[in-house]
């Protein structure tokens, strides 16, 4: 169940974007950094959401690489008011590579092939 609402959260993030992407190309009046640091932050709480509902069963290394997304997206907001000519590509690449590993950690799961370890216990 949670997985099919972590793969929802990711289509629907999916969407989102272009749904903004759309927005810009239609409403003459809204900038593209501005129509990303919507993105940003709508993706920061997604990925938050996300990552609160399948920690659990997704690996470690899951967990650490969607917690440097977030990091990343934070960081872009910074970026965006301190070096406004690297805001834009620097955004697509991190939400590039974000929508890329969410498509291939899904399909990976549904193969069954990425699995948590289960911890081990000390015996003393």
């Amino acid at each position: 169940m949670n997985e099919r609402i972590n793969t929802s959260l990711h289509s629907i993030s999916f969407l989102l974007m272009m749904a903004l992407t759309v927005w810009y190309f239609l409403a003459s009046s809204v900038t593209f950094p501005y129509v990303l640091t919507i993105l940003i932050v709508a993706l920061i709480a997604i990925e938050v959401i996300s990552l609160i509902i399948i920690s659990k069963v997704y690996p470690e290394s899951h967990t650490s690489f969607k917690i440097g997304i977030i990091a990343g997206l934070c960081i872009l907001l910074g970026i965006k008011t301190m070096l406004p000519t690297f805001f834009v590509p620097l955004t697509l690449t991190l939400v590039a590579v974000n929508f890329l590993y969410n498509f291939y950690s899904n399909n990976k799961r549904r193969r069954g092939a990425y699995k948590r370890k289960k911890a081990k216990r000390l015996k003393l």
